[in-house]
């Protein structure tokens, strides 16, 4: 006589929430249809922010098909792609993704912070609560249109014609790039965020009313958040530094100009812990009709921090 099959619904829920977090988010999402006590658990990990967390890389993209309502998963562990569907509203684009959360736009180019997996929403300050944004209102009082001011931060204070937006665009054309200074799920967290005009940096706190202008530089690429600090680096490869956590920003630039113009890099935090200065070295074809752009070299430097000095590691 054969033994029964065990009945893996009975597992104690500590350790079925130990195994669950060992898995890759293909197989947790998988697990809530194993069963109703797999799926209560699956679903209390996913309201409270719990993910696996040792993760293969997924490539995260929208799916024309689903229009906002939907993100599309490329899972490289099993070559394999998903459609994770997203609460309503749907979402138009977004500009950053950090700690399993996504920065996402709205029809009105006001971000939200988006967890993909559980479905939460954390709202981020409006778009009219930005330095250079001013709203245009109707004869009914909404808001139809926003108008920016180009102002880089010089004295005396000169501005370049304004220019006005539609509301769904607006996103498009002024974010860049947004950065999460740690996993908002687990208490206070900072958004960095790159955009226009000139490559600015603007933050804000989670519960915060308004964006906060980071007069400093002009001309920001790429921006990572490391140790407390974020990295925000310019077009020619600079490195500046800034402490958001007390009373005042602390700033420091770290690193000076180091690409020629033209050269695309970027900066990233390796999985073990170092900083990264990626350079993209193009050629433009001007044989060819309309000219191409051909990547030549990839260019990868070690940043060594230090109290003293900032230096390269080819």
């Amino acid at each position: 006589m054969e033994a029964p099959a065990p009945d893996w619904s009975g597992l104690p829920a500590d350790i079925l929430t130990s195994v669950l977090q060992l898995l890759e988010c293909p197989d947790l999402l998988r697990s809530a249809s194993v069963c109703t006590a797999w799926h209560t658990t699956v679903s209390a990990l996913r309201r409270v922010g719990v993910c696996p967390a040792c993760q293969t890389p997924c490539l995260l993209y929208c799916t024309e098909a689903a229009g906002g309502s939907a993100l599309g998963m490329y899972s490289l562990s099993e070559r394999k792609a998903y459609t994770i569907p997203l609460p309503e509203p749907p979402i138009n684009n977004w500009i950053g993704s950090s700690h399993g959360w996504i920065v996402s736009m709205d029809e009105k180019s006001d971000l939200t912070l988006l967890n993909p997996l559980t479905g939460d929403r954390i709202a981020l300050p409006p778009a009219t609560a930005m330095e250079h944004v001013k709203p245009i209102l109707n004869d009914d009082g909404a808001l139809v249109k926003y108008v920016v001011s180009y102002y880089d931060g010089g004295l005396p204070r000169v501005e370049d014609t304004p220019y006005a937006s539609d509301l769904d665009e607006y996103g498009d054309f002024f974010y860049l790039k947004a950065t999460l200074s740690s996993d908002p799920s687990k208490g206070e967290c900072t958004v960095m965020l790159i955009h226009q005009p000139y490559g600015q940096l603007s933050f804000a706190k989670v519960g915060d009313v308004h964006w906060n202008w980071l007069k400093i530089c002009n001309f920001y690429a790429d921006c990572i958040s490391h140790d407390e600090w974020f990295y925000a680096m310019t077009d020619k490869g600079a490195i500046d530094v800034f402490n958001l956590n007390g009373p005042a920003v602390i700033h420091k630039r770290v690193l000076p100009n180091m690409f020629l113009f033209g050269e695309r890099s970027y900066i990233v935090k390796a999985p073990w812990g170092d900083v990264l200065q990626v350079d993209r070295k193009q050629i433009l074809d001007r044989e060819r009709p309309g000219g191409e752009t051909y990547i030549t070299k990839i260019e990868v430097y070690k940043i060594l921090l230090s109290r003293s000095v900032t230096r390269w590691l080819e």
